[in-house]
């Protein structure tokens, strides 16, 4: 077995038998690590006595390995995912094992029923508008929404409205007595129920228009109050609103930061939120031979290489053969050698021309000089054995063969004797 010294505390060491405490005070004591770890696997724990090199640190990442399987560990969770133990458990719009990415999609749960209403605006001219009508708890106010109600009810429930679910006041306000109110309707889901809601709407119109047209404030049935009378052009009605929005519905569940790129649409014959990055979407991004990715800006085509060409573009669209830029590098570099070498050789047939030229010129001024004798040579002092010299001045030296036939010997040379001459200082 290993001996290691663990806090007091720590789960793997019994208690610490008192008295026992360190020169720095710390809690500590020896304990003794059982051969076997719980949890980690069974054999024998690595000792560590008599392993050198390899093998000893082979052993110790086996014994870490071993205590961290032991002790437990976590991974890095990312957008406020956390470590539950066992795995990350994401924020809402995220996905994968660190919960990095957005959700690639996610399936709209639709209610069996849907709720719509219309608010419209009635004038009714037959009655005077009291201060009972403000109050909701007064019987003036009670009665007359009771007869505006039991009115309506008849204008629009019948076989073909059978949304119609009633009509609530919202309130009244004077000019006569001006009834703003909303009509109900419930529908059972279908996919064009935005469509049906619609259509409904033009029926409502077309009932309140024909109601309020009928009898006119300067009619004499008007002055039976048990009726009521409206002025046509005071009638509005307001567009449908739908208490279900499937946009929102994904807006709502998305990640904010993604939640703008969220669209609805059919996936597998469900309705789901989807982004252009969804696969088998009819409005899939096609990147081609790349993959697309949802970032905050929107969706983008990442760029995929392969063995034998690059890919580049806004939709990875363009490649690139990656033997052909070899090919064409390795040419470009092979002349760019070829022209080193050329004008390295060039260079250096110049200056040897250059030491050539030099030599020439001084042999030349030797046979001008007028000394004693003569010099001569073969096939050196000519211009053109010259130029046709290609080995320097070693060719020069030689063929160079100085002739004493024409020095006489005997011939005194008197050479003036040197003066010393002073100048004034």
């Amino acid at each position: 077995m290993v001996v290691f010294a663990y806090p007091s505390s720590h789960k793997l060491c019994p208690p610490r038998p008192a008295g026992q405490i360190t020169s720095s005070g710390a809690a500590v004591h020896t304990c003794r690590l059982p051969a076997a770890v719980p949890g980690a696997g069974a054999g024998p724990a690595p000792s560590l006595r008599g392993a050198s090199g390899p093998m000893q640190l082979f052993r110790v990442l086996r014994l870490l390995w071993m205590l961290k399987a032991f002790l437990g560990s976590t991974v890095q969770c990312y957008n406020g995912a956390t470590w539950n133990g066992k795995k990350c458990v994401c924020t809402q719009g995220y996905s994968g094992y660190q919960c990095k990415y957005p959700t690639e999609y996610f399936y709209i749960e639709t209610p069996q029923k849907i709720n719509a209403t219309i608010d419209l605006s009635v004038k009714v001219t037959n009655r005077n508008f009291t201060d009972d009508l403000n109050n909701k708890s007064s019987d003036a106010y009670k009665n007359f929404v009771q007869v505006f109600k039991s009115r309506m009810d008849k204008v629009y429930r019948d076989k073909n409205f059978p949304q119609y679910r009633g009509v609530n006041v919202i309130r009244l306000r004077p000019g006569s007595v001006v009834v703003e109110h909303e009509l109900i309707m419930e529908a059972n889901y279908t996919s064009g129920y935005l469509e049906l809601f619609e259509n409904l709407t033009k029926i409502v119109r077309a009932k309140i228009m024909n109601e309020t047209g009928q009898l006119h404030g300067n009619s004499e049935d008007c002055k039976n109050l048990s009726l009521l009378c409206y002025d046509e052009t005071d009638t509005i009605v307001n567009p449908v609103k739908v208490n279900f929005d499937l946009q929102e519905q994904c807006t709502k569940n998305a990640a904010e930061k993604f939640a703008q790129f969220y669209y609805v649409d059919e996936l597998d014959g469900k309705l789901a939120c989807v982004t252009r990055c969804t696969p088998g979407t009819k409005s899939e991004m096609d990147c081609h031979h790349g993959r697309c990715q949802l970032e905050q800006s929107g969706p983008r085509c990442l760029c995929l290489n392969s063995d034998t060409h690059w890919y580049s573009g806004e939709t990875c669209e363009s490649s690139t053969s990656k033997s052909m830029v070899y090919g064409v590098v390795g040419a470009v570099a092979a002349l760019l050698v070829i022209l080193v070498v050329v004008l390295i050789f060039l260079l250096s047939r110049s200056q040897r021309k250059l030491h050539s030229r030099q030599e020439y010129d001084m042999a030349r001024e030797w046979q001008d000089a007028g000394y004693p004798g003569s010099f001569e040579n073969t096939s050196v002092w000519e211009g053109q054995d010259l130029k046709g010299d290609t080995f320097g001045l070693e060719n020069i030296y030689r063929n160079f063969q100085p002739s004493l036939r024409s020095v006489d010997p005997t011939t005194e040379l008197h050479i003036q004797r040197p003066t010393v001459v002073t100048t004034a200082q």
